[in-house]
Order: structure tokens, then C-alpha cells, then sequence
């Protein structure tokens, strides 16, 4: 009998004590967010009265072991525990004690501190600094693996040669024999499709399209399967979907002052991904269009200006124009890159050979940009008599913000916060309109170049009003060169993006395909996914990551045709389960010798539910729709209104990326609260409702034959004798519970048993 554990009794793992999940001091996400957020602070507030000259009160705050050592009067951080460090408390002025004296710290600024002391107060360990530091632009070209030009090495020698079907196999097999091992068998079929089907379209197969595969024992079976499933819509939903969480998505701004918060037209920049990945556009045009579709020879076809949403839609930091353009750095850095470059703002990289010179080499780029106040059309919209009203009212409103600045023109000139207020209100109105109305015609939320381009200088640890000397606008040089030249068209942005995608730079075909990689195995050849720095993780198998990047760009950069390399190797058709001496040896499958079994992510488990209940909206693009509130919207999860600034709790309890930075990949959790939504929110309750009420469910005569139809839709393959038995008992024992004491369930017996089904590892994993 197969198990079909709730998928709450993971709730467990949760217990285990918070100190395990502090971030240990290498980790290299936390290492970026103390150099972007917590070093700048530590720099420039602190360390004057408390550094390496001045130690007022015994204290120093220049290293981790001095932090930790404390004042004369004890330690001031307890690592991961904000509430009991001193730091925080006279940083909130919590207190008589309050610091820094000469005024607050902004709330960001504390709120960082204090995340970071939750973090576990990671710091860069001194020695590694000092090695790092004394390695040159040209020894790390030469020596680091990421900076290496892309090659395309010869196959290895395998003994098993039958189990090879692609390349791909060839580079894994290799390394199990090296280890003495063998790879895992092939997944039986109803697990390969169910597998497949998860995980290009988010969505779990039909009995129907299972049995269908389970019976077609033609040799290119499983090819047309992939084929079939990579001409779906469907597909460019779920993988525009991760790219998404790579671009920072949002449809708000997060924290602003008097102004719309959301953004009228950023679901335009997420229809854009989704067509981008159904019609397969070829990746290096993808991120010409994201960086500089403005600049391109378009046509008569101007959707693809929605691309530069990929800079626009970041956070908007009170419209701190320096923090905006940190922002579009490290989005295009880390996203594209997989570098670290957003820790050169106030001070040469602590690891990676990149300077702070290179930092604003890159602001000058994003700072001769702008963004023009009428945003393009992207589309002809038909001329009816609701649009007519929707204009006239929007050149209504836009004539009163015209007619205020130039009545107020020398006061809002001058700074007038009154003014100024005064015109930001009027501003938000015409945003209002737009964002609110369902009639307002899509329109691109593009960069432009600014009449004349800006020459950046390198701001003294970071801060703007302190500027050093002139750095021209170009590339870095650890990826370009020393022979380096300056961007000379406008802003530079075109030539950034040429840059990027050019054939010779050793990061983006690797990056992309390693992306690609994490999201079909859970893991990616280099498990720093956005961090291909002397810090990240080096690759498990550095040769085939190399032939995949050479075999992408031969293959005119086609994602499509990526995916199907991977998914037609042996090493993905793999069983989860396999030989206990492969799991003993090698128990985070680094030599890939077993398929990981994974979980469904947050969007994944809510679409398959309205999936399988039979009402799941396959309507696509638009603006987005709330999902958190009744009654429930049955559209794709892709969909749904992100909140930058008030995420809802669903979301961010399974796990959903944070819309506040690019996310490399989601972390996987296990917490009370979702075996609490699982079990007791009406959204999963109608669902199992609406499960039950299908005609090929309701329609059976028999109880059994009703329980092997349920298990047929959920699961995918027909309940097994004890399974039937069970279920029956299950429905027999609530009703009798009921009528024993003489209750009203609130919830039919067979409503129940649908939820337990919905609620089992069997449905929320994929093998």
C-alpha cells in the first residue's frame, strides 16, 4: 500500500531550534547584505568613536570578535536574537542610552541592523578579506573558473555507454564511476509525466493524458510529450513565473509618500515575460529588450518596450534616485551576471575583483537614464465610448498638474516641501486613474536616455554628497578586459546589453543555463546561483555546465531547446529513490545519481488545486487580481496583485520570493502556519468541494469507483485495494461519529476524505 502522509506532518521539522537557521558567517547571501547594508552604517556612523583609534566605552565595532567581546559593560549583540542586544536597543533609542548621538538612524537603516543581528550578525572573516584583496583583476580572469572563456570540452569515457541517451549523461556518469557508483533506475512512466508536466507547466497531468503515456510505448513517446508541452501557453506562465523572481516583480512600489502606490502598468512588463517564453525569443534578445528595447530598431511592433520593466519596476526607496539606480545594478549584476557588484558602492569589493570605480562606472549608466512622464502605448487600443471618458478624464487630470507647476513653478523650483507635496498629490491622482481603471490602454514603463549623458564619479564611501574622481562609463573590467572602452552611445545601455550578450563574456550563457538547471533539478550545478564570485560555490560538474553554456549559444540562445536537452537525458528521467549506499555517499546528490524529490511551490500548489477541482481560469494576461480575499479568484497564481510593501501572510508562509531584490531561488520552509492553511482555509475547502462536484466524480455510482476516480484525478493512478478499504472506513467512522453524537458536520464525510486526498505528500511532492 502506498502511504499518503498529510502534508502538515512535515510541521515537525519546524521545532528544531532557531540557532540552526542563523546564518553562519560565510554564507554569502548574508555576507551581501551586511556589505550593501550593515558595513556603510557600521563606517560612517559608528566607528569614529568606536573603531581602531577611538574605542569610547571599551567598545569597537570594526570586526565580528570585537562586536561579539562587547563593552566594558558585556556584549552588545546577541547573535540572532535582536530583542537582547544593546545595539539594537540604543539604535532604536530605547532608552537613556541613545546612539548614534547626533540623530536617529533612518527606520530602513534600523530595520537592517536589526535584521541583521537576527541573521546571526554574519561577517566577512578577516583572513579570507586579506586573500582575497591581494588577488588582481588578471589573476582572478586567469585562475577563477566563472571568468573563464566558455569551452565546449569532449565527451568522457563511461563504461555503462547504454545508459547515455544525451551528452548530458555522459558528464554525470563519469562522475559516478569515478566515486565507484551507480545511477538510479528510470522513473517508472505515470512519475515521469507527472514529473514533466509539473514542472514546464506547474500543473499535474490529466488521468486521461497519463493513461495515454502509460500505453503509447513508441520510441519518441516521451519527446512528443515534451513537445506537446512546451507548445502550451501554459508553459510560458510557469517559467515566466521564475523569471519573475529573478527581476524583482512587483505590481507595487513599496514605501512612498503621496503618491499611487501601485504601478498602473507593471502587469504589461509580466505578459511580456510570459509571450517572451512561449514564443521562445531567443535569451540573448531577451536581455537586449529588458536593458535597452527603447534603443532598438522595433518596428511597427512596440511590445517589446514593456521588457524595460525589468529596470523599472524595482523598489522605489522614497524616490532616493541613488538608491533606485543600486537597485537596477544589482538586478542586472546578480540577475544576468551572477556578481556581487551592489557591494562596491561605499568601498572596493571585499572578495570579488571589482572596485568601486566599476560601481559608478555602472551608475552613470542607469543615471543618464530616466524615465519619460508619458509612457509609451504598446498597443492600439479600439476607440469606444468608455475610453473616450477614460481620456478625457486623464487630460483632465493631467492639465491641473500642469497648471500647478507652472503656477507654482519658482516655489517648487526652490524646494517649497508645501509646493512640492502639493504637486507629487496632483501627480498621484493621474496614477490613480490609471492604475485603478480596467479601461486605460497598456503602456510600456520604459527607461529613456536623458538628453545628455551623465559622467559619474566614484561617491566616497557611498555617499553622494562626498563625490571623488571622474570613472568613465563602462564595463567591468574583470569580465571585459583591461583593453576596456567606454561606452560612448547616450546612456551606454545598448552597449551594456551588448556586452552582456556577447559571445566572448563567460557568465551569462553559464548563469542562464545554471538558472534553467536548479529549476528542473532543485538544485543548481553551482548552488550560488547568483553569486559566480571567489565566495560562490564552485560548480559540482564544471564541465558540464560548460557544454550546456557552449550547446545554448550554438543553439541561437533557445530556452526551449535547453529544456528539452535536459529533460530527454537519463540523468532527469531518474527514480528519487535508489541504491541506500548512492544516499550514504553522497546525501546531498552533488553527483546526481538519483532525481531530488521536490516540493511544489506556492504557485504550483494553488493552481493545481483549482486544477484538479475543475475550475482553474486559463485566461491569460491583464492586470493582476487579488487572491487572498472571497470570493476567490480562480486565475492563475501568475496573476495575482504583489504587494511589495504588504505581501500577504499566504505568501510569504510558502515561501514566495521577496519582491524587494532579485531572488536567486526560494528557500523551502516547513512551518505550522501552512498545514493551518491547509487544513482550515476556505479557499482549500472550496476546492475539495468543487472536487467532489466534478461530473466524473459525482457522476460514479459506486463509492469505490467514486474513491478510485478521486485518486485517478489527484494523484494521477488508480487507488490500490487498501487504499479503497481505507477510505471507506474513513467515510464510515466520521459518519458515525456524527450520528453518535447527534452533530452537524461542517463538512460532509466525503468533503473531509477530498481535503485528507488534497492535503497528502503525494500531492503537494513531485518525485
Amino acid at each position: 500500500m502506498r502511504t499518503t502522509t498529510p502534508f502538515f506532518s512535515l510541521v515537525v521539522y519546524s521545532l528544531l531550534p532557531a540557532a540552526l537557521h542563523a546564518a553562519p558567517p560565510t554564507d554569502p547571501q548574508a555576507i551581501e547584505f551586511f556589505e550593501k547594508h550593515v558595513r556603510p552604517v557600521l563606517v560612517s556612523k559608528c566607528q569614529s568613536c568606536h573603531g581602531a583609534k577611538r574605542q569610547q566605552g571599551g567598545l569597537r565595532l570594526d570586526s565580528r570578535a570585537a562586536l561579539l567581546k562587547g563593552s566594558d559593560n558585556g556584549a552588545v549583540v546577541v547573535p540572532g536574537q535582536p530583542d537582547k542586544s544593546l545595539l539594537v536597543k540604543v539604535i532604536r533609542y530605547d532608552g537613556d542610552v541613545q546612539m548614534p548621538p547626533k540623530g536617529k538612524l533612518p527606520d530602513e537603516t534600523i530595520a537592517h541592523l536589526t535584521e541583521w543581528v537576527k541573521m546571526g550578525a554574519p561577517w566577512p572573516e578577516e583572513l579570507v578579506q586579506a586573500e582575497a584583496l591581494t588577488l588582481s583583476v588578471a589573476e582572478v580572469r586567469r585562475t577563477h573558473w566563472a571568468f573563464q572563456p566558455v569551452r565546449k570540452p569532449e565527451l568522457p569515457a563511461v563504461k555503462k555507454t547504454d545508459w547515455v541517451k544525451t551528452p548530458i549523461d555522459a558528464f554525470v556518469l563519469a562522475g559516478l564511476e569515478r566515486k565507484g557508483l551507480a545511477p538510479a533506475p528510470t522513473a517508472d512512466r505515470r512519475t515521469l509525466i507527472r514529473r514533466v508536466t509539473l514542472d514546464l507547466h506547474g500543473l499535474p497531468p490529466t488521468p486521461e493524458e497519463v493513461a495515454a503515456f502509460e500505453m503509447d510505448r513508441s520510441p519518441d513517446a516521451y519527446e512528443r510529450l515534451i513537445d506537446r508541452l512546451l507548445a502550451s501557453p501554459r508553459y510560458g506562465e510557469r517559467w515566466g513565473r521564475h523569471w519573475l523572481d529573478v527581476a524583482r516583480y512587483a505590481d507595487s512600489k513599496g514605501y512612498v509618500f503621496q503618491e499611487e502606490r501601485r504601478y498602473p502598468f507593471a502587469y504589461t512588463y509580466r505578459d511580456y515575460v510570459i509571450r517572451a517564453f512561449n514564443e521562445d525569443l531567443p535569451y540573448d534578445q531577451f536581455v537586449l529588450q529588458q536593458l535597452a528595447a527603447d534603443q532598438l530598431p522595433l518596428g511597427d511592433d512596440k511590445r517589446p518596450l514593456a521588457a524595460l520593466g525589468f529596470l523599472t519596476l524595482g523598489r522605489r526607496f522614497l524616490n532616493n534616485i541613488h538608491d533606485i539606480i543600486d537597485d537596477r545594478i544589482d538586478v542586472t549584476m546578480r540577475g544576468l551576471q551572477g556578481l556581487t557588484v551592489g557591494c562596491a558602492r561605499c568601498h572596493d569589493h571585499k572578495f570579488d575583483p571589482i572596485s568601486q570605480k566599476d560601481y559608478y562606472s555602472l551608475y552613470g549608466v542607469f543615471a543618464s537614464s530616466e524615465e519619460p512622464k508619458d509612457l509609451p502605448l504598446i498597443a492600439k487600443p479600439e476607440q469606444t465610448a468608455e475610453l473616450v471618458a477614460f481620456e478625457k478624464e486623464l487630460a483632465k487630470r493631467k492639465a491641473e498638474v500642469e497648471k500647478y507647476r507652472e503656477q507654482h513653478k519658482d516655489e517648487i523650483a526652490k524646494g517649497n516641501r508645501k509646493f512640492r507635496d502639493g504637486l507629487r498629490a496632483l501627480e498621484a491622482k493621474v496614477e490613480e486613474w490609471q492604475a485603478n481603471s480596467p479601461i486605460a490602454p497598456p503602456r510600456a514603463m520604459v527607461l529613456i536616455d536623458k538628453p545628455m549623458p551623465q559622467t559619474p564619479h566614484v561617491f566616497l564611501r557611498g555617499n553622494p554628497n562626498n563625490p571623488g574622481p571622474e570613472v568613465p562609463r563602462q564595463f567591468l573590467e574583470v569580465v571585459a578586459g583591461e583593453k576596456r572602452q567606454p561606452f560612448r552611445q547616450g546612456s551606454g545601455r545598448l552597449e551594456l546589453a551588448r556586452a552582456i550578450v556577447d559571445r566572448k563574456n563567460p557568465l551569462t550563457a553559464r548563469v542562464l543555463v545554471n538558472r534553467v538547471w536548479l529549476h528542473h533539478f532543485g538544485a543548481g550545478l553551482v548552488r550560488t546561483p547568483s553569486d559566480f564570485g571567489l565566495r560562490g560555490d564552485p560548480p559540482t560538474h564544471p564541465e558540464l555546465l560548460d557544454w550546456l553554456a557552449a550547446t545554448f549559444m550554438d543553439n541561437g540562445w533557445s530556452i526551449k531547446k535547453l529544456h528539452r536537452l535536459i529533460l530527454l537525458s537519463n540523468t532527469y528521467q531518474q527514480a528519487s529513490s535508489c541504491d541506500p549506499r548512492l544516499r550514504e555517499m553522497d546525501p546531498d546528490n552533488r553527483f546526481l545519481g538519483r532525481m531530488n524529490r521536490q516540493r511544489l511551490d506556492f504557485e504550483a500548489m494553488r493552481d493545481s488545486l483549482l486544477y484538479v477541482a475543475g475550475r482553474l481560469d486559463t485566461t491569460m494576461g491583464g492586470r493582476a487580481v487579488e487572491l487572498t480575499t472571497q470570493p476567490f479568484s480562480t486565475r492563475r497564481t501568475v496573476y495575482g496583485f504583489i504587494d511589495r510593501q504588504n505581501l500577504p501572510g499566504l505568501f510569504r508562509t510558502f515561501d514566495f520570493a521577496s519582491p524587494d531584490a532579485t531572488s536567486p531561488q526560494r528557500y523551502t520552509t516547513t512551518v505550522p502556519q501552512q498545514a493551518l492553511f491547509l487544513m482550515n482555509s476556505p479557499f482549500v475547502v472550496e476546492q475539495a468541494r468543487y472536487f467532489l462536484r466534478r461530473a466524473d466524480v459525482a457522476g460514479q455510482a459506486k463509492e469505490e469507483e467514486k474513491i478510485n476516480r478521486m485518486y485517478k484525478i489527484a494523484y494521477g493512478r488508480a487507488a490500490e485495494a487498501d487504499e479503497i478499504a481505507l477510505g471507506l472506513r474513513f467515510l464510515a467512522e466520521v459518519k458515525k461519529s456524527a450520528e453518535a453524537n447527534k452533530t452537524t458536520l461542517p463538512l460532509s464525510a466525503w468533503e473531509q476524505y477530498a481535503q485528507v486526498l488534497l492535503l497528502s505528500n503525494e500531492f503537494a511532492f513531485v518525485d
